[in-house]
């Protein structure tokens, strides 16, 4: 198997413009594409120390409303997952919103964790950009008693009557790596599995 990579942001036309198979975050909108489900992208909000001293750090949600926020472009909601606790809500999980606000956006995901990394604000990362940087010091994650909703990673590919054998060892290659614990945080010992929420 070869590989041409192209990163995208973009919604490729696999068919039409002649991938073997696209990657795809989030919920995938109804196709006529296959999809093979590969692991869940977890989210941490991040900040550098120097900010954390000098701002607080926040302990819910809406704390968040009093900080300088890393948006990803536009969309300003950073989405926490909570468990009720309570009488008749045992085991219920509340999600919701909280519309933050920051001096500076982007649409590049390395830049916000560069951003966070040099004391510009708080950033909501996935733990394949910041794990290191979490290990190191750089960055220090808050919040974590509330769990962003994970957010699916699927392969997909055109529907087919028989999928070529290279694109079937190459989504056999990808489920096989990204099952793997150390793929998301190479050299640290934080735990990708569930995480625990108030």
């Amino acid at each position: 198997v070869s590989v041409t990579l192209d990163l995208s942001d973009r919604l490729v036309d696999l068919v039409n413009e002649g991938f073997d198979c696209g990657i795809r975050l989030g919920e995938l909108a109804d196709s006529n594409l296959v999809s093979v489900h590969l692991a869940e992208m977890r989210r941490v909000v991040v900040g550098a120390p120097d900010y954390l001293q000098r701002r607080g750090i926040p302990r819910a949600p809406e704390d968040l409303l009093q900080h300088d926020c890393l948006a990803l472009g536009p969309q300003r909601g950073w989405t926490f997952r909570a468990h009720l606790a309570g009488l008749g809500n045992t085991g219920a999980v509340k999600t919701r919103s909280i519309r933050v606000k920051g001096p500076i956006e982007c649409n590049d995901g390395v830049v916000l964790a560069e951003w966070a990394r040099s004391g510009g604000g708080l950033a909501w990362r996935s733990m394949w950009e910041v794990g290191e940087d979490l290990q190191a010091g750089r960055l220090i994650s808050v919040l974590d008693d509330w769990a962003a909703p994970p957010v699916g990673i699927y392969a997909v590919f055109p529907e087919r009557r028989h999928l070529p054998l290279k694109v079937r060892a190459f989504v056999d290659l990808l489920k096989d790596a990204y099952t793997q614990k150390d793929y998301w945080l190479p050299k640290t010992g934080f735990d990708v599995g569930q995480p625990s929420c108030a």
